[in-house]
């Protein structure tokens, strides 16, 4: 691979598939539905980008519905046009409304400004008039928000990162000759290579195998957090890079059958891990830079570009190299029928050409560091400023490994049923993501609107999550709402509040990784820990809604 700066003809190129692009507006369509507004998205998006298939959707199961709207439905139903929102204004829209401190909308991540909106225009309402970019719809009831995710169809149109799109489709297709991945492709492309890795990456048994090497992980993270504590017994400011090294050694044992040694006192900097570390933070800033601002990437190349373009070459050249050693490992290991096969060995018999196996083990380093190190952060956070359910969480843990450095099982993650509950009321009360986004595939009736095929559905999971009438007392911790043998099943929230991994076909496909990632660690924690946060905790929007404040858990050790 090589990092040259992107040619000029590929560029040209882009642009004219690209057509009527404005730069006025500044919000894009983020990574799993973050809205920030999508400023270069026109009607005859480059082919290679999108690829929706015009094909009639099939019926799959109750989740891919992808029928009409009941002509009854529709003909009842008021007009889009009547549907609540901003008002355009004449010629310029209302692009106006996405430029900071003068338009109104340019604040559209924040959680407070989504609450303003809903008590402006109600539980539906509508942003149009914006040049080159489809007519978007927010949602705030999750009864409507279930409606759009079982009627996507078999295949899902999501807005995705153009930027990594581009990396893959266009600057190096040399080298990804139309491999694109789950997280950039639509339509049967997308469908296409979700079903290669759909049996490999979905199957719990292939969960399962990673146990004992996720729970070695884990106890590696315990002996670097007794090492990096202070006198006072305080993780040091830098704790969420810490995390983030855990996070990428886990995903880096499932993705390519190696430990990267991330968790090693003094990497070098000029270590393979600490290059790979460096990689991942890179790329996640390019993206959120170039994804959130005026995308001046799509004209010239820019520093952020290039930046994001040598790190995203470094990391497929890494994933080349353990790929090609796991391919040599293959080719001379003897048969062995009762072998549980690894999540790379599977993916490269399954498909011989390897860059199946590199996109997903892309993907798998890009979407799963700085999400399951920081879902983790939160849990671990809200169990510190709970200290009456994290000692009834530790006292479930107690139960199961009576003794501090018992191994994880399998079978003891799957009694672990508080320990779950608690991550998922972490997630609802701080998601990842402020919002999902769907496109809808035929026209359809939402909250009493028409809704034509083709329109953005915006559904703002944040806000949602902290509303009484979908949550009672929404901003408490209770994790006993998602079990129903606990009293507190009366508190149960609507189960359309909170999507951390999506919905339908299009859901996560990592996700019961990142759940045994972070069940792990959690656990281990609790049992070895109590902990304690004594400071104010401040989040923020990047291209995640994360802790900016610094992460110093206090650790103080139990018997």
């Amino acid at each position: 691979m090589c990092c040259n700066n992107v040619h000029d003809n590929s560029r040209i190129c882009y642009l004219y598939c690209t057509a009527t692009l404005t730069t006025s507006s500044v919000c894009e369509m983020l990574r799993q539905g973050v809205c920030v507004s999508r400023s270069l998205v026109v009607g005859g998006q480059n082919a290679a980008l999108r690829n929706v298939s015009a094909r009639v959707l099939k019926r799959c199961n109750s989740t891919m519905v992808a029928t009409q709207a009941r002509p009854e439905e529709w003909d009842y139903a008021k007009p889009f046009e009547d549907m609540p929102g901003p008002k355009p204004l004449p010629i310029i829209g209302n692009t106006w409304r996405f430029i900071p401190h003068i338009g109104d909308l340019y604040r559209l991540t924040e959680e407070s400004y989504h609450r303003d909106l809903y008590e402006m225009y109600g539980k539906i309402m509508k942003i149009t008039g914006i040049p080159g970019v489809k007519n978007m719809v927010m949602v705030f009831d999750p009864d409507v928000i279930e409606k759009v995710y079982r009627n996507e169809g078999p295949w899902p149109i999501r807005d995705t990162a153009t930027s990594l799109a581009y990396y893959r489709l266009i600057t190096r297709k040399d080298f990804f000759q139309g491999v694109g991945g789950v997280a950039i492709t639509q339509g049967e492309i997308w469908q296409k290579f979700r079903s290669k890795v759909n049996p490999t990456m979905m199957q719990p048994r292939s969960t399962k195998l990673y146990v004992a090497p996720i729970d070695s992980v884990a106890n590696d993270f315990l002996k670097r957090i007794r090492l990096i504590r202070d006198e006072n017994l305080e993780m040091p400011d830098d704790f969420a890079n810490e995390l983030c090294k855990w996070g990428l050694e886990s995903i880096v044992y499932i993705a390519l059958d190696t430990r990267l040694g991330c968790l090693d006192a003094d990497l070098a900097p000029d270590s393979e891990p600490q290059k790979m570390i460096d990689c991942v933070s890179v790329v996640f800033d390019c993206l959120h830079v170039m994804e959130s601002k005026i995308p001046m990437w799509k004209y010239v190349s820019t520093p952020t570009w290039r930046k994001f373009l040598k790190a995203s070459d470094m990391m497929t050249e890494f994933c080349m190299k353990h790929i090609n050693q796991a391919m040599e490992r293959l080719k001379a290991m003897p048969e062995d029928p009762d072998r549980e096969l690894t999540v790379l060995e599977k993916l490269l018999i399954t498909d011989p050409d390897p860059k199946t196996a590199i996109v997903m083990a892309l993907d798998m380093m890009g979407a799963g560091v700085d999400t399951t190190s920081y879902s983790t952060a939160v849990a671990v956070y809200y169990l510190a400023q709970n200290p009456e359910k994290q000692q009834k969480l530790f006292q479930e843990i107690l139960r199961y490994l009576p003794d501090k450095d018992q191994p994880v099982t399998s079978e003891i993650l799957t009694e672990l049923k508080y320990l779950k509950a608690c991550i998922k009321e972490s997630m609802r009360l701080s998601p990842l993501f402020v919002a999902n986004q769907r496109e809808t595939v035929k026209d359809m009736v939402l909250a009493d609107y028409q809704i034509p095929k083709g329109t953005s559905i915006f559904m703002p999971f944040t806000m949602l999550g902290h509303m009484e009438q979908y949550c009672p007392e929404a901003n408490k911790f209770i994790p006993e709402r998602w079990l129903k043998t606990e009293q507190e099943h009366s508190k149960r929230a609507h189960p359309f509040v909170t999507m951390p991994f999506g919905f339908g076909p299009r859901m996560c496909v990592g996700r019961r990784f990142a759940d045994l990632e972070m069940e792990t660690l959690v656990a281990k924690i609790i049992r070895n820990f109590k902990v304690e946060y004594n400071y104010d905790m401040k989040f923020g929007n990047k291209l995640l809604h994360v802790p900016v404040s610094p992460l110093k858990f206090k650790m103080s050790e139990r018997v």
